[in-house]
């Protein structure tokens, strides 16, 4: 008599993991687990914000607040007016900022010196208010004397040094000294015109120069130190 064929088992069937409405219904069923989880789920929460605000508070412990800084967009030619397109506020962590930095009330003021692109402005580089582009070039304590020039004289640009120099057309004294003495020396170029070259001189030796300049004794000669 043949053997009848046996059936295939059927696979063991998985154990599926209780879905979260029913583990809830479950909690829900047994108060003390229900607050239990309550208390655990609200202590994770108190733990994760914690975190995120002791990890914000040592960021601003490291950076500092904020503040309101002048930087420049591109290099600056002195003179220029720190207008947009020039310099724009943002705002610095205050530990990154150096002592003397200019804010929003200096934006619209004229450089007193060539600036760099992305640097901070600060005070001392900036030109009193009210200022043309040529005198906001002079230095403290400095006039500006326009020297009259020849066609053919150095090809001076705007902060080129010169010396004044001026010469008189016969020694007046016998054995004296050269012809030519130095009035004012290292005096920044300021402006440059077809006819003269604007310099500034010290206090000191303006009253030298205006007169070498008005006797048509003066001349300029490039200071290359």
């Amino acid at each position: 008599m043949p053997t009848p064929a046996r059936r295939p088992s059927a696979p063991p069937r998985r154990r599926r993991s209780p879905a979260l409405p029913a583990v809830l219904g479950r909690l829900g069923r047994r108060p003390v687990l229900w607050w239990l989880a309550t208390l655990l789920l609200s202590g994770l929460t108190a733990q994760l914000v914690t975190g995120a605000l002791a990890r914000a508070e040592a960021a601003a412990a490291r950076y500092g607040t904020t503040q309101a800084v002048l930087v420049t967009t591109r290099a600056v030619d002195a003179g220029e007016v720190l207008g947009a397109g020039a310099a724009e506020v943002r705002d610095v962590p205050a530990g990154f900022v150096p002592p003397g930095a200019a804010g929003i009330e200096a934006l619209g003021s004229r450089a007193s010196e060539a600036l760099h692109e992305g640097e901070v402005v600060h005070v001392g580089r900036l030109a009193p208010e009210g200022l043309s582009a040529v005198a906001a070039l002079l230095p403290p304590g400095t006039r500006g004397i326009a020297v009259p020039v020849d066609a053919g004289a150095l090809p001076l640009v705007v902060g080129d040094a010169v010396d004044v120099l001026a010469t008189v057309a016969e020694v007046t004294e016998a054995g004296g000294g050269p012809p030519t003495a130095t009035l004012a020396s290292r005096a920044p170029v300021v402006d440059v015109q077809e006819a003269a070259v604007t310099v500034a001189v010290p206090d000191d030796d303006a009253t030298r120069v205006a007169y070498a300049v008005t006797t048509g004794i003066a001349s300029l000669a490039l200071n290359p130190g």
